[in-house]
């Protein structure tokens, strides 16, 4: 499996990566999504604050929100979680509708996000690690991907 990440600012390759902490944490926790994820989170995942966010193809950087100046690939240095970001669009939506913080339906679509279960109607797949190498980096729109080719050395 390859990871990517987007950034507007320019990285260097060989950058070791963690997550930001309580800087993420004041860019997010406005989101209406960010405190049911939080809340309904299991203790044995990752706290987004602590996390690296990754995709699994470039294609996908914009529509995880990433920067799109700047395509890196990454090679985690930590554990792998993966999470469907659809079903943060499902508690968006659930919050705009009515649903409270504590109903089942808020609670069951965090808990999904979590569980790693596809959304029903697609899937835009997030990757989450504590500790990342920046392996390569190209700008966004000239960056491409040759499946073809065999991996970088991850070793």
């Amino acid at each position: 499996m390859r990871y990517f990440h987007g950034s507007n600012d320019e990285i260097q390759a060989g950058s070791i990566w963690v997550g930001q902490g309580e800087a993420y944490e004041k860019n997010w926790s406005g989101t209406d999504f960010y405190a049911a994820l939080e809340k309904y989170r299991p203790s044995t995942f990752l706290a987004h604050k602590d996390a690296v966010f990754m995709v699994g193809h470039p294609d996908d950087i914009d529509l995880a929100g990433g920067g799109t100046e700047w395509a890196c690939e990454l090679k985690p240095l930590e554990p792998v979680s993966k999470h469907d970001l659809n079903w943060s669009s499902e508690i968006s939506c659930l919050l705009a509708d009515g649903f409270k913080l504590d109903s089942h339906q808020v609670r069951q679509a965090a808990e999904n996000y979590w569980a790693g279960v596809p959304h029903p109607n697609e899937s835009v797949w997030e990757y989450l690690t504590a500790k990342a190498e920046v392996i390569r980096v190209e700008p966004y729109e000239s960056f491409e991907l040759d499946f073809d080719s065999p991996m970088p050395d991850m070793r």
